[in-house]
């Protein structure tokens, strides 16, 4: 199967788009030392009394206190999971920054991909329809029907 330049630049231009996709959301890594995680798990927690600061950007004394607590649980050894469930679980599910990835909220990051990209697919066939259409040629026939209409037409116009 031959494809044409045309296919080739698209696909090229979709692997590129998929490639940057993935890069994008690949996470660096795992947190090197215990203070790189009480950081990482800091910026995502919301401070329950400041308005839109993390617990580690913010000074007030609830954040310095959730931000001891966070680092005696990494010291202990406890996973980012055990930590968040307990931070949830003395604050409430508001407190966390991170989207969860399933129910509604998956929904809300899903849909609009899925709808992009059934909105481009849409497109791409509107757009290979039209260009279909402009090249499509009358045949025989149909060029005889309209010479013979075009000579009536022309009768009538000269009686």
């Amino acid at each position: 199967m031959i494809f044409s330049k045309k296919s080739i630049i698209w696909l090229c231009l979709l692997a590129a788009f998929l490639s940057a996709l993935v890069v994008s959301t690949q996470v660096d890594g795992p947190p090197r030392t215990n203070e790189d995680r009480v950081r990482a798990l800091s910026e995502d927690f919301a401070c329950p009394t400041c308005d839109g600061q993390s617990v580690a950007e913010s000074e007030a004394v609830v954040a310095q206190e959730i931000r001891r607590d966070i680092r005696r649980r990494v010291d202990e050894g406890e996973t980012d999971g055990q930590i968040t469930d307990a931070l949830v679980a003395a604050y409430d599910e508001s407190i966390d920054l991170r989207p969860r990835s399933g129910g509604v909220v998956g929904l809300i990051w899903i849909v609009p991909v899925v709808v992009m990209v059934f909105g481009f697919a849409a497109l791409a066939a509107v757009f290979r329809r039209w260009k279909d259409a402009a090249t499509q040629t009358a045949s025989d026939h149909d060029i005889e029907l309209i010479e013979s209409l075009r000579r009536e037409r022309s009768g009538e116009a000269s009686s």
